[in-house]
């Protein structure tokens, strides 16, 4: 689902709305439905600490990742910002090393992710965008990078506060200050609330949808593998992003994508068997 968000908002921007309006209308609805189902235990439970902590891993995980990600698909495809995305594990385990000396990164692991590393940087030695004759790799590739930093970083506060930290309480703390933040910015920028047509709303709800399911599916199951392991879903991210891009918004693959996922692929083998061994 998470290689769907790329395209919905790929094809909002090709639709003409602005990407102001599109990422602080998709973070204020997603807060205020998930007001609906977790107000009760938030003003229950909330404390200085509990914000504090949710605040932090919500700048990391909502504000930086939404805002980069939008503005990156103004220069790349859907399809390659799926590709900068599967680095998460990669960034992941880097981070891992530095903050959170709990998690075992053994030799296989760092060899796996190294390999999806070597894809990345074949990716960007080719220049290629995914689309025909515009954008920019390198403004495109380094803000998608920023955005994977901060969801690295949120895959390690978000393993370590979850444990005793009540999940709606963490959960909305984290989207209602993306939210009251992305607001700011909206209207620090002069935003303007464009008017949207039954197939752009159809749209954003989707990216509405995407947001709630998979937040709510990812925070469900860090509590209970380690972070580097759920991070490795991100590997299959760049397949679905790759074709649905090709398919819908007629976006360009080029050659030395296949090469990137291939080196993906056998990443992900590594890192995934190592991880099962493991836990059987």
């Amino acid at each position: 689902m998470f290689g769907f968000h790329g395209l919905l908002n790929r094809s909002l921007l090709i639709d003409g709305i602005n990407e102001n309006f599109i990422v602080t209308a998709r973070i204020t609805i997603v807060t205020l439905l998930l007001g609906i189902y977790c107000l009760k235990e938030f003003i229950n439970e909330i404390n200085i600490e509990f914000f504090l902590k949710g605040s932090f891993t919500g700048i990391l995980a909502i504000f930086i990742p939404g805002w980069t990600f939008i503005y990156a698909l103004k220069n790349i495809s859907s399809g390659l910002q799926s590709i900068f995305i599967s680095t998460i594990p990669l960034f992941t385990v880097f981070w891992v090393l530095l903050f959170f000396k709990e998690e075992k990164i053994t030799k296989l692991k760092i060899i796996s992710v190294l390999i999806g590393l070597i894809g990345l940087i074949i990716l960007f030695l080719s220049g290629a965008t995914g689309l025909e004759g515009e954008g920019n790799l390198i403004v495109g590739g380094v803000l998608a990078l920023i955005g994977v930093q901060g969801l690295a970083l949120s895959n390690i506060t978000n393993k370590k506060h979850s444990q005793y930290i009540p999940a709606k309480t963490y959960l909305f703390t984290q989207w209602l200050v993306g939210c009251i933040i992305s607001i700011g910015i909206f209207f620090s920028l002069g935003g303007v609330v464009d008017t949207l047509n039954v197939s752009e709303f159809s749209k954003l709800m989707g990216l509405v949808f995407i947001d709630i399911f998979n937040y709510s599916l990812f925070f469900y199951t860090i509590k209970r593998l380690s972070a580097t392991f759920t991070t490795l879903v991100d590997y299959v991210v760049p397949t679905v992003g790759i074709a649905v891009g090709y398919i819908f918004l007629d976006e360009i693959v080029n050659n030395v994508f296949y090469v990137t996922l291939l080196l993906i692929f056998i990443s992900l083998y590594l890192a995934v068997r190592e991880e099962a061994e493991t836990l059987s």
